[in-house]
């Protein structure tokens, strides 16, 4: 049986990414994650990357590896790396998710408020709030 794993995980933007890399950086990460059975989402916003990876322990581990050797992210604060019994994106949507507007965002955040007994939910909730009061997408 395979371990569900969670990494979750804020960085900043490295200055000389422009617009169009970032796109291309939501359809890559998008297409990977979906095509290796991971769920969660990413956001840019006010020039930080927030990131929520759920699956498989192992694939996970490695993926975070990369992530972190990544030049397009700069002071990376990792937030939670660890097994979990409680994913929060098993029933949000049927594939990864890239947040990319203030409606995007308000529906995740309707999602995480579904499930009140999840204390990683209420986390995830707090964690996004600045993104949300700002409004910067």
């Amino acid at each position: 049986m395979k371990s569900l794993y969670t990494i979750c995980y804020v960085s900043k933007t490295a200055p000389e990414l422009k617009e169009q890399d970032i796109e291309e950086l939501f359809n890559y990460t998008s297409k990977a994650n979906n095509k290796n059975g991971v769920s969660g989402i990413l956001l840019h916003s006010l020039g930080n990357f927030f990131q929520v990876l759920e699956g498989d322990e192992k694939h996970l581990l490695q993926l975070f590896e990369k992530i972190k050797e990544d030049p397009r992210h700069a002071e990376m604060y990792e937030v939670y790396n660890k097994r979990t019994t409680q994913p929060v994106f098993d029933n949000y949507k049927s594939t990864f998710d890239i947040v990319k507007n203030s409606d995007d965002l308000k529906t995740l955040i309707t999602y995480l408020n579904l499930d009140k007994s999840n204390s990683t939910n209420h986390k995830l909730k707090r964690l996004l709030k600045p993104f949300d009061m700002l409004g910067e997408f």
